[in-house]
């Protein structure tokens, strides 16, 4: 058995990433930009998994879903699985035509080979936000994703949830330096590099083992620069006597990312 895992797009242009087995795949999000880019976005997906299963849905925001994609999920006959509360919010923002498509979950959901669990974390104001704790297990090996795309804190309910986890999805949103400098409205809602580091540390601490992988996504196109996130991660592990051992990747605006499989 194996977890294989591909960054599709991330920052706020649109975001969508890729998790599968051998049996079964889910899309985490899914808003690639137009319906030519959505259709596309998910024929290479297919192309590299053979099916994809569901789609889960992190909260309403544009970039995570929307009109072009909703609908490109209705052609394909695909549910968005999310909370009540964020289909409730989806619904909202795009009427009842693509009533369908959203299918809730409070608890767990069982996907495939799949188990999925989510926590809510805290966001934008009036938008529920959860992160996805992913798990999938086969004859002598289990396998743990946990997923945190959209985020301005953390709790140590997170950190239990997301320790011994073999691949991370975090938000590394911006640096906090340059955001003073180009005072980008709406960063205030999402993960500071900093906050990254310290989210990792956490969870490493806490778990037996360390992550194989850790993808860091939504980076400020104003305010980041792809080496600054795992120079803040390198140095605060550094200040705190912990030795790196993951591999880090940071997602791609526009572009697929490499992929990644755990074995």
């Amino acid at each position: 058995m194996f977890l294989k895992f591909k960054s599709l797009c991330s920052g706020s242009s649109g975001n969508s990433a890729l998790l599968w087995t051998g049996a079964s795949a889910l899309l985490v999000d899914f808003a690639p930009g137009s319906q030519r880019d959505c259709r596309a976005a998910l024929a290479s997906a297919r192309k590299l998994c053979g099916r994809v299963d569901a789609v889960l849905v992190t909260h309403a925001h544009g970039d995570h879903i929307n009109a072009n994609s909703l609908r490109v999920l209705h052609e394909e006959g695909l549910k968005a699985r999310c909370h009540p509360e964020v289909c409730r919010q989806i619904g909202q923002r795009h009427g009842g035509k693509y009533a369908a498509v959203l299918s809730p979950f409070c608890d767990a959901l069982t996907v495939g080979e799949f188990e999925v669990r989510q926590a809510r974390v805290d966001h934008a104001p009036g938008y529920y936000t959860t992160a996805f704790i992913i798990t999938a297990s086969g004859p002598g090996r289990a396998y743990k994703a946990s997923v945190f795309t959209d985020l301005h804190g953390f709790t140590g309910e997170h950190v239990g949830l997301a320790a011994n986890s073999d691949l991370i999805l975090l938000e590394s949103n911006h640096d906090a330096e340059m955001l003073k400098r180009c005072g980008h409205p709406g960063s205030e809602f999402h993960l500071p590099n900093h906050k990254t580091a310290a989210f990792l540390h956490a969870i490493c601490a806490a778990g037996a083992a360390q992550p194989r992988a850790v993808i860091l996504g939504h980076l400020s196109a104003d305010c980041n620069q792809p080496h600054l996130p795992q120079e803040a991660i390198e140095k605060f592990f550094r200040e705190k006597g912990l030795p790196v051992k993951f591999k880090i990747q940071v997602a791609n605006r526009y572009e697929p990312g490499r992929l990644i499989t755990i074995v």
